[in-house]
């Protein structure tokens, strides 16, 4: 492995960091962990340690995908977003490319009336409801990336009453004006969805041992009681998907299944 202590080396290290997919709890997770405690060593650290942490860790379930569909008055899907992201030219045969989904959502398959919240602020939310009379409960809300995390635009939704929470990603907010999408340039193409989790923690760690490490030793929570874990399910489209679901009428549907394990990590 090409070392990254040096500006010329930068390349090949994010190179060799990409170019398999390694979700956290997986071994190719734990290879990249190796590797760098190996290089760690080489630079001449004296101690380099891998420490092990029981940790709840979610996955998505590859036999039922998450998406989200329209449904017509006669109850029949009108459309369907996408199940995975179009592979960049050369890297079609990439295996275990994890498909789009928000970390710790959680299951269910609520269907309602979609309301576009913004950026899913607190203020968003007091625009709608105190300006224009728009009342989330209930809904289906979706709403664009930026201005504050994730999670917190999941409880502010949560918050609101809303059923379920549509994430994408607006050319406004990343993509450069005059520049082509990925490939032919460096902006986000309109298949791409941000995954990531959408906890809601404060800083108190893994929801099972909140403010203690997660270790065999520490009382452990059942999942029920686990903090900050979303009540609502929430999955993240591209900006082309987004653009379909609020052109079409009819009602949206969160649909699919999300997994939590509890994983070493």
């Amino acid at each position: 492995m090409a070392g990254c202590s040096h500006r010329e080396n930068f390349s090949s290290c994010v190179h060799n960091f990409t170019q398999v997919p390694h979700l956290a709890g997986t071994k190719e997770s734990l290879h990249l962990a190796q590797q760098i405690q190996a290089e760690w060593k080489e630079f001449g650290l004296d101690s380099v340690q891998l420490v092990h942490y029981d940790v709840l860790l979610s996955y998505p379930d590859d036999a039922k995908p998450n998406y989200i569909s329209i449904i017509d008055e006669h109850g029949n899907e009108i459309f369907n977003t996408s199940l995975s992201e179009p592979p960049p030219p050369g890297y079609e045969a990439v295996r275990d490319v994890v498909p789009p989904y928000s970390a710790f959502s959680a299951q269910g398959m609520p269907e309602g009336e979609l309301v576009y919240v913004n950026y899913g602020r607190t203020e968003d939310f007091f625009k709608l409801e105190r300006e224009m009379g728009i009342n989330c409960t209930g809904k289906i809300v979706i709403a664009r990336y930026g201005k504050i995390f994730r999670g917190n635009k999941v409880k502010n939704a949560e918050l609101a009453g809303a059923k379920g929470v549509i994430l994408y990603s607006d050319p406004a907010d990343y993509c450069a004006p005059g520049t082509d999408p990925y490939p032919n340039g460096w902006n986000l193409p309109g298949g791409g969805a941000q995954r990531g989790n959408i906890l809601n923690l404060n800083g108190a760690g893994d929801p099972l041992t909140p403010g203690y490490p997660a270790k065999e030793y520490t009382y452990r929570l059942d999942e029920a009681s686990g903090v900050g874990l979303p009540k609502i399910p929430v999955h993240p489209v591209g900006y082309d998907d987004a653009e379909s679901l609020l052109r079409e009428k009819g009602h949206k549907k969160l649909g699919g299944k999300r997994d939590r394990t509890p994983v070493p990590d």
